[in-house]
């Protein structure tokens, strides 16, 4: 089965693949929001996303050490790599205390951050363009990046927002 979904909140996303899981399907593969997903006994797998430091290209030590630790890599987007685990061999969550979540989240952050700059820069090109020009169509690309960046903005809180409780569950 072949599902196409946009997620910006790897929470939300990794809930979602759990559920699918629990409906009896697989999750085997990611790319550019669609999702490929095979039958399965409902509730087998568990799922978790993690966003690497750097991603040259290489996952074979990153794939060898999940492994050992009973986890498969199932798909990988960039920096973005989807594990799975069968519920059977136990508990799966990647990042337990909260100093390592704080990090994670810290990262996801940072990450977007980076696209939350270019994306400004290129709304406000575009906007500049659609002033000076008056064209319709660059106006919607206007709307277009407007909507892009706030949907970037909001993950970039969201972390932000995650990153506070944290801490403030660790006092």
């Amino acid at each position: 089965m072949l599902k196409f979904k946009l997620y910006y909140d790897k929470d939300e996303e990794e809930d979602w693949l759990k559920k699918m899981s629990l409906s009896g399907w697989a999750f085997k593969k990611f790319y550019l929001g669609f999702y490929t997903f095979e039958p399965c006994e409902p509730g087998e797998y568990n799922y978790q996303i993690d966003l690497l430091d750097n991603w040259n290209g290489n996952n074979a030590d990153y794939a060898s050490f999940m492994e050992d630790a009973g986890v498969e890599v199932i798909s990988q987007w960039w920096r973005w790599v989807y594990l799975q685990k069968k519920i059977e061999d136990g508990p799966f969550e990647m990042y337990t205390d909260m100093e390592s979540k704080i990090t994670q989240y810290s990262k996801i952050m940072k990450f977007f951050k980076i696209f939350l700059a270019v994306e400004i820069i290129c709304f406000l090109m575009e906007l500049i363009a659609t002033i000076k020009t008056g064209e319709f169509v660059f106006g919607i690309f206007t709307v277009l990046l407007a909507i892009i960046c706030l949907a970037i903005l909001k993950i970039v809180w969201k972390s932000k927002w995650k990153i506070e409780q944290l801490k403030h569950e660790e006092l």
